[in-house]
């Protein structure tokens, strides 16, 4: 095996002294999840004063090399061994910590691995992912040690394992989130091409029929058109939840005013009125288009659920805005699940509501519903509680994001 010669080449002395402040230090700068293990390793060495540290994979019973500092053979990076030629074997089959000076003078003297890894100091720890064993961490020297590792230095490996262990489970956590997010733009582009084209073509179809039918004919090509519509609906409020379930990016000032307007007119309004009663200027800061989405999911409800004839008034300051109608009011299972944000149940009641629900949670907003028999009134507050991305992007240029590590 060959390494690091100096282990106290990236780490310095200070980790031999206080190894948990360095921890916290590390836990503070801005690293990948890889770059974290891997100083974590060197933090772990400089502490044991040894020349190796090895974080491996055994779940395939196997012994895996997936971070080490060791440069060549077969504990080098992407190394597999038998694990039951390994010091590793015991950590893995008893589930604790064990380490030893001298393997000459420990119980283990005669143990198989002196001969196969050639390590005569070590100490290693099992790293759990989950309530499942991942892998080992464990620190080694060829060459004896001659302080015996002490109960203070056995509980400092095992913490640093449980911390590598959290470190495996967030970017496992992360890499399946980007999995699941790539799995859900392939259901939006089948869903945008694949089921809105013959849609396309059966309500053009339909609207050609309505041209020269009469009677009952004409009245039943009225509900077809009617439900065609709302299958077009449906498919633009899923594609927009496909893209809505996470923080907002860039925000910017607009103006709510003129946006309300231009939500209403997106909507089949029937005979319903809207009031506007809103200062003119004022602004919020959000995603524009999210925004508009909520009024006109809003404006919606409002129409559909309240009678052709519904007055709706949106009203709103720099604090926020109220979009009030006065139709019948809501099902109290539907006012109730909106207070809790109970999405599962929201969704039952319809699409539309859920995305108020994501635009609103994306942009980190607070909502207040209240319904009765006099009408039902949607209030979102704290809007202009985040300053702007791009604001604060400014001011910290070196602001870089964290990638995943690849196991």
């Amino acid at each position: 095996m060959t390494g690091d010669a100096d282990p106290t080449a990236r780490t310095g002395t200070a980790e031999r002294s206080n190894p948990f402040k360095s921890l916290l230090r590390l836990a503070d700068e801005d690293l990948t999840p890889e770059e974290r293990i891997r100083t974590a390793i060197d933090v772990g060495r400089a502490y044991l004063d040894v020349d190796y540290g090895v974080l491996s994979y055994t779940g395939e019973g196997e012994y895996e090399v997936i971070r080490t500092n060791i440069d060549e053979g077969p504990y080098a990076e992407g190394g597999v061994v038998d694990l039951d030629g390994t010091w590793c074997r015991h950590v893995v089959a008893d589930g604790e910590t064990i380490g030893f000076a001298d393997a000459g003078e420990s119980p283990y003297r005669d143990d198989v691995a002196r001969e196969t890894t050639g390590l005569n100091c070590y100490v290693g720890a099992p790293v759990t992912v989950g309530r499942e064993t991942y892998g080992t961490l464990c620190f080694s020297s060829e060459n004896a040690r001659t302080e015996p590792i002490s109960d203070e230095e056995r509980d400092f490996v095992s913490i640093l394992a449980g911390w590598v262990g959290t470190e495996i489970e967030r970017a496992k956590h992360y890499a399946d989130l980007r999995e699941q997010n790539e799995r859900l733009d392939e259901f939006a582009g089948i869903v945008a091409h694949d089921l809105r084209n013959p849609l396309a073509g059966a309500i053009g179809f339909t609207e050609l029929a309505q041209e020269d039918a009469t009677g009952e004919t004409a009245e039943f090509l009225d509900r077809v058109r009617s439900s065609l519509a709302r299958m077009e609906s449906m498919i633009a409020e899923c594609l927009i939840l496909a893209k809505e379930g996470a923080d907002v990016g860039e925000r910017e000032a607009v103006e709510l005013e003129p946006l309300v307007r231009d939500a209403w007119a997106t909507v089949r309004t029937r005979n319903a009125t809207l009031a506007v009663e809103i200062d003119p200027g004022t602004t919020v800061i959000a995603d524009a288009e999210r925004l508009q989405r909520l009024f006109e999911n809003l404006f919606r409800n409002s129409v559909e659920h309240g009678g052709r004839d519904v007055t709706v008034t949106v009203t709103g300051d720099a604090d926020g805005f109220v979009v009030a109608d006065d139709g019948p009011g809501l099902p109290p299972a539907v006012e109730a699940a909106l207070d809790r944000a109970d999405t599962e149940n929201v969704k039952s009641f319809g699409l539309g509501l859920l995305v108020v629900l994501r635009v609103v949670s994306g942009h980190d907003w607070d909502l207040d519903v209240t319904s009765s028999a006099d009408g039902t009134t949607f209030r979102v507050t704290d809007i202009n509680a985040a300053e702007p991305v791009h604001d604060a992007l400014h001011r910290d240029d070196n602001d870089d994001g964290a990638s995943a590590i690849q196991t």
